[in-house]
């Protein structure tokens, strides 16, 4: 199994959001999160990628563990296993997250120059392939000002790829597009799962869920009294 994430709890000002909940996702699985908004859905995807401390659980990523259960509740691992962890998975946010003043091509530099991923040269290679990849090979030297919201989905994915993520989490990728484009990004997460990679989507879009997910978690499984 590649991520596990068992006997998970949060809790805001003792209100619970998530209450011992365990779900797994495998190599070329796209597992698609739906349901009302305030259900948790968002709070999962952030346990899953360290943006929030679980008070109860175990999350890993195949042998890299981010917390594990104790006497105490969930206990973190220290900040190199952590770093482990967090290079297994790959985040693209609701509002794509681009750094408007850098290009296309050094957004996707970024993170992987700051962790010595590789020469610019060999990343740059790895990029200009991405995004032949993902049809933005005119774009590389634009701005993110310029480009349409399918076209910004398209280079925050490539930007999440370039990390290697064994596991990419998607946060809403369809709220700002029109059913056009949202088949495209649909399409194309499902040609990233085929690789082999792991994919959460959280999403009000049931009909996108349904259409390219391979597996549908209601957020209502997170609380057991619902």
């Amino acid at each position: 199994m590649l991520l596990q994430a068992m006997n998970l709890s949060k809790a805001y000002n003792h209100v619970p959001v998530i209450d011992d909940f365990s779900f797994e996702i495998d190599e070329k699985e796209i597992v698609v999160l739906v349901g009302r908004s305030g259900t948790g859905k968002t709070t999962l995807m952030r346990l899953i990628n360290n943006l929030e401390k679980a008070d109860q659980g175990t999350i890993s990523i195949d042998d890299a563990v981010l917390c594990k259960q104790g006497l105490r509740g969930a206990e973190y691992a220290d900040r190199k296993k952590r770093r482990i962890y967090q290079n297994k998975i790959g985040m693209v946010f609701q509002d794509y997250a681009l750094f408007p003043n850098l290009s296309v091509l050094d957004n996707l530099l970024e993170a992987p120059l700051a962790q010595k991923l590789g020469s610019r040269e060999e990343l740059t290679t790895k990029a200009k392939a991405l995004l032949e990849k993902m049809g933005l090979a005119e774009k590389i030297e634009a701005m993110p000002s310029t480009l349409s919201g399918g076209q910004k989905q398209r280079v925050a994915i490539a930007r999440a790829m370039m990390l290697n993520p064994r596991v990419l989490c998607f946060d809403e990728p369809t709220s700002a597009l029109d059913r056009e484009s949202s088949d495209s990004i649909g399409e194309l997460i499902q040609q990233i799962a085929a690789d082999g990679t792991g994919i959460l989507i959280v999403t009000h879009d049931t009909e996108f869920g349904q259409k390219y997910g391979t597996r549908i978690v209601s957020s209502s499984e997170f609380l057991k009294n619902i």
